[in-house]
């Protein structure tokens, strides 16, 4: 099966793009936070305040003595102190995880998994190398006709 440039790059624009458009929507919003609530974001601790759009992704992190409420469609979250809320697409579906452990067995939990987030990552960068390939690929030195 021959493809032109064209295609492929048609092709690994498509298969990208729900990458990026889950990325940019916000899924939730702060209704308050204290000093010492961050929003972990890309790997960067931001300092909260209320009013702030969440996007999935992101991890609501309370420390010390400081609480959160966070706003869904559907659901409210208020966080306590020294815990931690993931956001992803099912939110209201989770919990927050504290950070204290009781029985010492666990470790500090940070609710969620981006296991949809990974696939949608890999299919993309599977698409972008399919793309690549066929783009570079020397083996037809016909050109296609129109």
């Amino acid at each position: 099966m021959k493809f032109s440039r064209v295609t492929a790059a048609i092709v690994m624009a498509s298969l990208s793009s729900p990458l990026f458009a889950g990325a940019e929507q916000s899924v939730g919003k702060l209704t308050a936070a204290t000093e010492g609530t961050y929003v972990s974001r890309s790997g960067k601790l931001i300092p909260a305040s209320a009013g702030q759009s969440l996007f999935v992704g992101d991890r609501i992190v309370t420390r010390g003595k400081a609480n959160a409420k966070v706003a869904f469609p559907g659901c409210n979250y208020a966080i306590a102190p020294t815990s931690v809320l993931s956001v992803t697409a099912s939110t209201c579906a989770s919990a927050p995880k504290s950070f204290a452990q009781d029985d010492g067995a666990g470790g500090s939990g940070s609710g969620g998994s981006g296991s949809t987030g990974t696939i949608v990552l890999v299919g993309a960068l599977l698409a972008i190398g399919a793309g690549i390939y066929v783009a570079v690929d020397k083996n037809n030195a016909k050109p296609a006709s129109p």
